[in-house]
């Protein structure tokens, strides 16, 4: 019988880059248009922008999405943001936990990777482990500046 971090890490080999993130891409689109939030597209993925999002007081977000389809911890998700680190160009980091169907937002000031707890690990260690799910509502801020 196969435990959840093996059934969570299907490597879905029928399914290109390219479809893998429109997936996450998709799916985080929904849950912003689901509550209401006015969404706009860049022309050409080349910048680091996926999605500017309109925030209630009319500023805008831009928005980086990452899929993430496998986890390598069976207890955390590590997401790899090395490229986009030093560009300045990133508000808010979206994730989409496909084994899980978990969104999350992360407010994005530079870090080059994050591990987002999805389950308590072995050692039931609490303190300083960043869950998941403390990022499923989109920050209606803009983290620059802050």
């Amino acid at each position: 019988m196969k435990d959840d971090h093996e059934e969570n890490n299907q490597e879905y080999p029928h399914l290109s880059t390219q479809k893998k993130g429109a997936i996450g891409e998709l799916a985080i689109k929904k849950f912003l248009i689901e509550r209401g939030y006015p969404l706009y597209e860049t022309m050409v993925d080349d910048d680091h922008i996926d999605l500017l999002v309109e925030l209630p007081h009319g500023a805008f977000s831009r928005v980086q999405i990452k899929t993430v389809f496998k986890s390598r911890f069976p207890t955390s998700v590590e997401v790899r943001t090395d490229k986009h680190s030093g560009t300045n160009r990133i508000d808010v980091m979206a994730i989409y936990y496909v084994p899980k169907d978990i969104v999350a937002f992360i407010p994005y000031n530079g870090e080059r990777n994050f591990v987002l707890a999805i389950s308590h690990s072995k050692n039931n260690q609490i303190k300083e482990r960043n869950w998941i799910y403390q990022y499923t509502e989109f920050p209606d801020f803009i983290s620059r500046g802050k």
